[in-house]
């Protein structure tokens, strides 16, 4: 089934996606396929609703703090925004990834000439590096 918007459809599953579904509602979704329209929605809404009671339910047997769910392993701690960038990025599409590899750069400290270097592929950052000694080199001239 292809996706409407275009973009892959190989997600990954998070722990909390672990925690509320099972195989049995992986298999009524790899199933929706075959179904007719009028089926696939309420057949789609019925698999929500279950995901949604399994959350309800895990979240009220505290379930979820002996899994370690939604913490980090310090859980005093609310995790930096670096760490919260290191976790949503395998998940973003690679030009995602692009735009939070660049945030976590600049969280980082790096420089805009480090950040554009990042950027580049492995033939352009060669020439870019040449042509820093160059200019260098120019400077050192003068």
């Amino acid at each position: 089934m292809a996706n409407p918007s275009g973009e892959s459809s190989d997600y990954k599953l998070t722990d909390l996606d672990y925690l509320i579904g099972d195989h049995h509602l992986q298999m009524i979704k790899a199933a929706l396929p075959f179904l007719e329209v009028p089926e696939q929605k309420a057949v789609s809404v019925f698999v929500k609703a279950q995901e949604l009671k399994n959350t309800l339910e895990l979240f009220e047997t505290e379930e979820i703090a002996s899994m370690g769910i939604c913490s980090l392993e310090e859980p005093q701690s609310r995790g930096s925004v670096k760490e919260l960038l290191k976790a949503i990025r395998p998940y973003g599409t690679p030009q995602e990834q692009d735009l939070i590899d660049l945030a976590k750069a600049f969280i980082e400290g790096q420089t805009p000439m480090e950040q554009l270097r990042c950027l580049l592929s492995p033939e352009q950052q060669a020439r870019f590096e040449t042509l820093q000694m160059m200019v260098t080199a120019f400077q050192a001239m003068a």
